[in-house]
């Protein structure tokens, strides 16, 4: 068995924009999402991020780079699979895809 980030980005303005019962629906999905995952014995850990972010490059300091952009990171889920190709099709399954993110797949370990 393999440890898998599944990373989710996409711009979250397009969330924060619609109303408390459309937020509430989408955020089901994916506790029922986890709740799949973990059924199978493929769920490790989850969990969305914050919009606020820092990036550090050097000396270089930037507050909140990616907010509002296709880049920015709004959830993660670390799972584990067989092989690259059941970790993609577990990360296939995933709603970010639905609501118009894209979710990597990025193997752990050396």
């Amino acid at each position: 068995m393999s440890r898998y980030l599944l990373l989710m980005r996409g711009d979250q303005s397009s969330f924060v924009g619609r109303s408390e019962e459309e937020q509430k629906a989408i955020i089901a999905d994916y506790i029922d999402y986890a709740d799949e995952l973990d059924k199978k014995a493929k769920m490790l850990y989850g969990d969305g991020c914050s919009y606020h972010s820092v990036l550090l490059k050097g000396d270089e300091v930037k507050q909140d780079p990616f907010v509002y952009t296709d880049k920015q990171l709004s959830g993660f889920y670390m799972i584990e699979a067989e092989n690259d190709e059941e970790a993609q099709s577990l990360a296939k399954e995933c709603p970010a895809l639905k609501h118009g993110e894209s979710v990597e797949v990025v193997k752990l370990g050396h």
